[in-house]
Protein backbone atom coordinates (compact mmCIF):
# COMPACT_ATOMS: atom_id res chain seq x y z
CA UNK A 1 0.00 0.00 0.00
CA UNK A 2 1.47 3.34 -1.27
CA UNK A 3 0.86 6.61 1.14
CA UNK A 4 2.24 9.73 2.21
CA UNK A 5 4.15 10.76 5.57
CA UNK A 6 4.47 13.62 7.26
CA UNK A 7 8.30 14.72 8.35
CA UNK A 8 9.66 17.09 10.31
CA UNK A 9 11.14 17.70 6.33
CA UNK A 10 7.78 17.91 5.06
CA UNK A 11 5.60 15.50 3.53
CA UNK A 12 7.30 12.40 1.98
CA UNK A 13 5.21 10.73 -0.88
CA UNK A 14 5.18 7.09 -2.24
CA UNK A 15 5.88 5.52 0.68
CA UNK A 16 6.02 2.19 -0.36
CA UNK A 17 7.67 0.65 3.15
CA UNK A 18 7.89 2.04 6.49
CA UNK A 19 9.40 0.90 10.00
CA UNK A 20 8.12 2.42 12.93
CA UNK A 21 9.56 2.72 16.67
CA UNK A 22 7.86 1.16 19.42
CA UNK A 23 5.54 4.82 19.87
CA UNK A 24 4.67 4.49 15.62
CA UNK A 25 7.44 7.48 15.48
CA UNK A 26 8.70 6.89 12.09
CA UNK A 27 11.67 5.21 12.13
CA UNK A 28 12.35 4.28 8.12
CA UNK A 29 10.89 4.15 4.68
CA UNK A 30 11.42 2.65 1.09
CA UNK A 31 9.89 5.05 -1.97
CA UNK A 32 8.79 4.71 -5.18
CA UNK A 33 8.32 8.46 -6.16
CA UNK A 34 10.60 11.03 -6.62
CA UNK A 35 10.85 13.55 -3.35
CA UNK A 36 13.38 15.97 -2.35
CA UNK A 37 14.65 16.58 1.36
CA UNK A 38 16.20 20.11 2.50
CA UNK A 39 19.69 19.56 4.43
CA UNK A 40 22.24 21.10 5.80
CA UNK A 41 23.71 20.54 2.55
CA UNK A 42 21.46 20.96 0.16
CA UNK A 43 17.85 19.84 -1.16
CA UNK A 44 18.90 15.55 -1.69
CA UNK A 45 16.50 13.30 -3.60
CA UNK A 46 16.43 9.76 -1.40
CA UNK A 47 16.46 6.73 -3.69
CA UNK A 48 13.16 5.67 -5.53
CA UNK A 49 14.71 3.96 -8.22
CA UNK A 50 16.22 0.65 -8.03
CA UNK A 51 15.86 -0.61 -11.43
CA UNK A 52 19.29 -0.53 -12.48
CA UNK A 53 21.75 -3.24 -12.03
CA UNK A 54 23.74 -2.28 -9.18
CA UNK A 55 21.33 -0.46 -7.26
CA UNK A 56 20.41 -2.03 -4.08
CA UNK A 57 17.01 -2.70 -2.36
CA UNK A 58 17.29 -0.47 -0.08
CA UNK A 59 15.89 1.93 3.06
CA UNK A 60 15.61 5.26 1.46
CA UNK A 61 15.48 7.54 4.52
CA UNK A 62 15.81 6.39 7.94
CA UNK A 63 15.11 8.75 11.33
CA UNK A 64 15.93 9.31 14.88
CA UNK A 65 13.69 9.20 17.27
CA UNK A 66 13.26 12.70 17.55
CA UNK A 67 12.36 13.12 13.90
CA UNK A 68 15.79 14.21 12.90
CA UNK A 69 17.41 12.70 9.56
CA UNK A 70 19.71 9.49 10.33
CA UNK A 71 20.42 8.53 7.19
CA UNK A 72 19.72 9.04 3.46
CA UNK A 73 20.36 6.81 0.32
CA UNK A 74 20.34 8.58 -2.61
CA UNK A 75 18.86 8.18 -5.89
CA UNK A 76 21.90 9.70 -7.82
CA UNK A 77 25.34 9.87 -6.89
CA UNK A 78 25.44 13.44 -5.50
CA UNK A 79 28.51 16.15 -4.47
CA UNK A 80 28.46 16.86 -1.11
CA UNK A 81 30.28 19.98 0.10
CA UNK A 82 31.81 19.90 3.28
CA UNK A 83 34.43 22.02 5.58
CA UNK A 84 36.81 19.81 4.23
CA UNK A 85 36.42 19.24 0.64
CA UNK A 86 33.04 18.58 -1.57
CA UNK A 87 32.59 14.65 -2.36
CA UNK A 88 30.52 12.24 -4.20
CA UNK A 89 28.21 10.34 -2.42
CA UNK A 90 25.40 7.86 -2.52
CA UNK A 91 25.01 7.25 0.63
CA UNK A 92 25.19 9.34 4.05
CA UNK A 93 24.40 9.44 7.60
CA UNK A 94 23.88 12.06 10.07
CA UNK A 95 24.40 12.89 13.23
CA UNK A 96 21.11 13.77 15.60
CA UNK A 97 22.26 17.62 14.88
CA UNK A 98 22.09 17.28 10.81
CA UNK A 99 26.15 16.81 10.25
CA UNK A 100 27.24 14.41 8.54
CA UNK A 101 28.41 11.21 10.44
CA UNK A 102 29.64 8.68 7.07
CA UNK A 103 29.97 9.95 3.28
CA UNK A 104 29.74 6.56 1.42
CA UNK A 105 30.91 7.58 -2.52
CA UNK A 106 29.44 4.41 -3.84
CA UNK A 107 26.32 2.23 -2.52
CA UNK A 108 26.06 -0.71 -5.20
CA UNK A 109 25.15 -3.87 -4.96
CA UNK A 110 27.76 -6.99 -5.05
CA UNK A 111 26.03 -9.92 -6.99
CA UNK A 112 27.73 -12.56 -9.18
CA UNK A 113 27.45 -10.24 -12.12
CA UNK A 114 28.68 -6.56 -10.16
CA UNK A 115 31.20 -7.84 -7.72
CA UNK A 116 33.63 -5.87 -5.70
CA UNK A 117 36.66 -5.31 -8.36
CA UNK A 118 33.77 -4.13 -10.26
CA UNK A 119 32.81 -1.57 -7.99
CA UNK A 120 36.17 -0.43 -6.83
CA UNK A 121 36.82 -0.07 -10.62
CA UNK A 122 34.20 2.99 -10.78
CA UNK A 123 35.11 4.67 -7.39
CA UNK A 124 36.42 8.14 -7.27
CA UNK A 125 39.70 8.90 -6.61
CA UNK A 126 39.52 12.13 -4.12
CA UNK A 127 41.44 14.91 -3.09
CA UNK A 128 42.05 14.76 0.98
CA UNK A 129 43.44 17.16 3.07
CA UNK A 130 44.62 15.34 6.00
CA UNK A 131 46.14 16.48 9.31
CA UNK A 132 50.16 15.23 7.63
CA UNK A 133 49.25 16.52 4.64
CA UNK A 134 47.22 16.38 0.98
CA UNK A 135 46.41 12.85 -0.37
CA UNK A 136 44.72 10.94 -3.21
CA UNK A 137 42.67 7.96 -3.02
CA UNK A 138 40.12 5.65 -3.43
CA UNK A 139 37.99 5.51 -0.07
CA UNK A 140 34.83 3.40 0.97
CA UNK A 141 33.70 5.88 3.06
CA UNK A 142 35.02 9.35 5.40
CA UNK A 143 33.64 9.41 8.96
CA UNK A 144 33.58 12.72 9.99
CA UNK A 145 33.75 14.55 13.81
CA UNK A 146 29.92 16.39 14.20
CA UNK A 147 32.30 19.69 13.64
CA UNK A 148 33.08 18.47 10.20
CA UNK A 149 36.91 17.52 10.63
CA UNK A 150 37.94 14.38 9.28
CA UNK A 151 37.80 11.31 12.10
CA UNK A 152 39.10 8.49 9.86
CA UNK A 153 38.83 6.78 6.76
CA UNK A 154 37.92 3.08 5.37
CA UNK A 155 40.31 1.94 2.70
CA UNK A 156 39.48 -0.52 -0.11
CA UNK A 157 40.76 -3.89 0.51
CA UNK A 158 43.59 -3.50 -2.38
CA UNK A 159 44.85 -0.29 -1.28
CA UNK A 160 47.20 1.41 1.42
CA UNK A 161 48.81 4.56 2.19
CA UNK A 162 51.97 5.65 2.88
CA UNK A 163 51.54 7.83 6.05
CA UNK A 164 54.40 10.07 7.97
CA UNK A 165 54.19 9.49 11.86
CA UNK A 166 56.31 10.86 14.90
CA UNK A 167 57.84 7.38 14.83
CA UNK A 168 58.96 7.33 11.02
CA UNK A 169 56.72 6.38 7.60
CA UNK A 170 54.13 3.48 8.05
CA UNK A 171 52.16 1.55 5.18
CA UNK A 172 48.52 1.19 6.45
CA UNK A 173 45.37 -0.47 4.68
CA UNK A 174 42.00 -0.91 5.78
CA UNK A 175 41.38 1.60 8.29
CA UNK A 176 43.05 4.67 9.44
CA UNK A 177 41.64 6.93 12.30
CA UNK A 178 42.67 11.18 13.91
CA UNK A 179 42.32 12.65 16.57
CA UNK A 180 39.77 15.81 15.96
CA UNK A 181 43.43 18.32 15.62
CA UNK A 182 43.93 15.97 12.52
CA UNK A 183 46.60 13.59 14.39
CA UNK A 184 46.81 10.26 13.87
CA UNK A 185 45.23 8.39 16.61
CA UNK A 186 44.81 4.34 14.96
CA UNK A 187 45.76 2.68 12.32
CA UNK A 188 46.06 -0.74 10.45
CA UNK A 189 49.61 -2.16 9.26
CA UNK A 190 49.56 -3.32 6.04
CA UNK A 191 52.78 -5.06 6.66
CA UNK A 192 54.24 -6.02 9.82
CA UNK A 193 55.39 -3.13 11.56
CA UNK A 194 58.40 -2.40 14.31
CA UNK A 195 57.08 0.20 16.44
CA UNK A 196 59.01 1.00 19.85
CA UNK A 197 57.06 0.67 22.99
CA UNK A 198 57.48 1.08 26.80
CA UNK A 199 58.76 -2.85 27.19
CA UNK A 200 60.90 -3.15 24.07
CA UNK A 201 59.96 -2.97 20.16
CA UNK A 202 56.96 -5.19 18.78
CA UNK A 203 56.24 -5.81 15.62
CA UNK A 204 52.70 -5.22 14.94
CA UNK A 205 50.96 -6.52 12.50
CA UNK A 206 46.96 -8.21 13.00
CA UNK A 207 46.05 -11.41 10.89
CA UNK A 208 42.47 -11.47 11.49
CA UNK A 209 42.44 -7.50 10.56
CA UNK A 210 39.16 -7.41 8.48
CA UNK A 211 37.84 -4.79 5.72
CA UNK A 212 34.53 -4.13 6.57
CA UNK A 213 35.37 -1.29 8.70
CA UNK A 214 38.23 1.11 9.94
CA UNK A 215 37.05 2.58 12.75
CA UNK A 216 38.86 0.00 15.09
CA UNK A 217 42.43 -0.23 14.47
CA UNK A 218 45.10 -2.29 15.51
CA UNK A 219 47.44 0.21 16.40
CA UNK A 220 46.53 3.27 18.77
CA UNK A 221 48.24 6.09 18.91
CA UNK A 222 48.58 8.69 22.31
CA UNK A 223 48.28 12.30 21.38
CA UNK A 224 52.02 12.37 22.28
CA UNK A 225 52.92 10.12 19.82
CA UNK A 226 53.58 7.25 22.19
CA UNK A 227 51.96 3.85 21.17
CA UNK A 228 48.62 3.15 23.33
CA UNK A 229 48.02 -0.55 22.27
CA UNK A 230 49.08 -2.87 19.48
CA UNK A 231 48.33 -6.37 18.04
CA UNK A 232 50.92 -8.97 17.21
CA UNK A 233 51.15 -11.78 15.33
CA UNK A 234 54.78 -12.78 15.46
CA UNK A 235 56.21 -11.50 18.89
CA UNK A 236 56.17 -13.16 21.89
CA UNK A 237 56.73 -11.41 25.36
CA UNK A 238 58.69 -13.16 28.19
CA UNK A 239 58.94 -11.47 31.27
CA UNK A 240 59.70 -11.84 34.99
CA UNK A 241 58.04 -9.69 38.10
CA UNK A 242 60.08 -8.47 40.69
CA UNK A 243 58.98 -11.37 42.89
CA UNK A 244 60.25 -13.88 40.69
CA UNK A 245 57.04 -14.86 38.49
CA UNK A 246 57.36 -16.11 34.93
CA UNK A 247 55.63 -14.86 32.39
CA UNK A 248 54.70 -15.16 28.45
CA UNK A 249 52.25 -14.10 26.64
CA UNK A 250 52.05 -14.73 22.49
CA UNK A 251 49.58 -15.13 19.72
CA UNK A 252 47.35 -18.30 19.82
CA UNK A 253 46.27 -20.71 17.32
CA UNK A 254 42.88 -21.53 17.04
CA UNK A 255 40.51 -23.85 14.55
CA UNK A 256 39.39 -22.15 11.91
CA UNK A 257 35.30 -21.64 12.12
CA UNK A 258 34.82 -22.10 8.15
CA UNK A 259 37.82 -24.57 7.13
CA UNK A 260 37.78 -27.62 8.82
CA UNK A 261 41.62 -28.58 9.19
CA UNK A 262 42.78 -25.11 9.57
CA UNK A 263 44.24 -23.29 12.04
CA UNK A 264 44.21 -19.31 12.28
CA UNK A 265 46.78 -17.26 14.34
CA UNK A 266 44.98 -14.96 16.80
CA UNK A 267 47.18 -11.82 17.58
CA UNK A 268 48.68 -10.72 21.18
CA UNK A 269 46.34 -8.08 22.26
CA UNK A 270 48.84 -5.41 24.32
CA UNK A 271 47.91 -2.19 25.60
CA UNK A 272 49.83 0.38 27.95
CA UNK A 273 48.41 2.66 30.76
CA UNK A 274 51.02 5.01 31.86
CA UNK A 275 53.12 2.41 34.67
CA UNK A 276 50.76 -0.78 33.53
CA UNK A 277 51.02 -2.98 30.50
CA UNK A 278 48.16 -5.15 29.63
CA UNK A 279 47.81 -8.26 27.78
CA UNK A 280 44.94 -9.60 26.16
CA UNK A 281 42.36 -6.96 27.90
CA UNK A 282 43.19 -9.87 31.11
CA UNK A 283 46.26 -9.69 32.61
CA UNK A 284 47.85 -6.53 34.63
CA UNK A 285 51.31 -5.79 35.12
CA UNK A 286 53.08 -2.83 36.35
CA UNK A 287 56.14 -1.94 34.01
CA UNK A 288 58.66 -0.71 36.87
CA UNK A 289 58.18 -4.17 38.91
CA UNK A 290 59.04 -6.54 36.20
CA UNK A 291 61.75 -7.03 33.64
CA UNK A 292 60.55 -7.65 29.39
CA UNK A 293 62.18 -9.58 26.64
CA UNK A 294 60.34 -9.54 23.11
CA UNK A 295 60.98 -12.54 21.41
CA UNK A 296 60.30 -14.11 18.28
CA UNK A 297 56.99 -16.42 18.08
CA UNK A 298 57.43 -19.93 15.59
CA UNK A 299 53.26 -20.42 15.70
CA UNK A 300 53.10 -18.66 12.63
CA UNK A 301 55.71 -21.54 10.95
CA UNK A 302 53.13 -24.00 12.80
CA UNK A 303 49.46 -23.10 10.67
CA UNK A 304 48.15 -26.11 8.85
CA UNK A 305 48.28 -25.72 5.23
CA UNK A 306 44.54 -25.55 3.44
CA UNK A 307 45.69 -27.18 0.74
CA UNK A 308 45.23 -24.22 -2.19
CA UNK A 309 48.58 -23.42 -4.34
CA UNK A 310 49.98 -20.32 -2.13
CA UNK A 311 51.12 -18.71 -5.22
CA UNK A 312 47.40 -18.01 -6.64
CA UNK A 313 45.69 -17.39 -3.35
CA UNK A 314 46.55 -14.26 -0.92
CA UNK A 315 43.72 -15.96 1.90
CA UNK A 316 46.85 -15.93 4.60
CA UNK A 317 48.31 -12.10 3.96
Amino acid sequence: MICNLQTRYGIISGVSYCEYYEDNIIKECTLNTFNQIKTNYGVLTPQFDDSKDRKKFTNSISYYKSGALKSISLNNQTYIKTSTGTFPAELLTFYESGSIKRLFPLNGKITGYWDENDEYNISPLLDLNLGFGKIKTKVISIYFYESGNIKGLTLWSKDSLTVPLPFGEVSVRIGITFYEDGTVSSFEPSVPTSLNTKIGRIIAYNTLASGINGDLNSVNINKDGTIESLMTSTNKIIGTTSKGKKLCFGPKLKPNPLILGKSELVPLIIEFNKNRVLFNNKYKYKISNCVFEVTESTLIDELVSCGKNCSTCSGCH
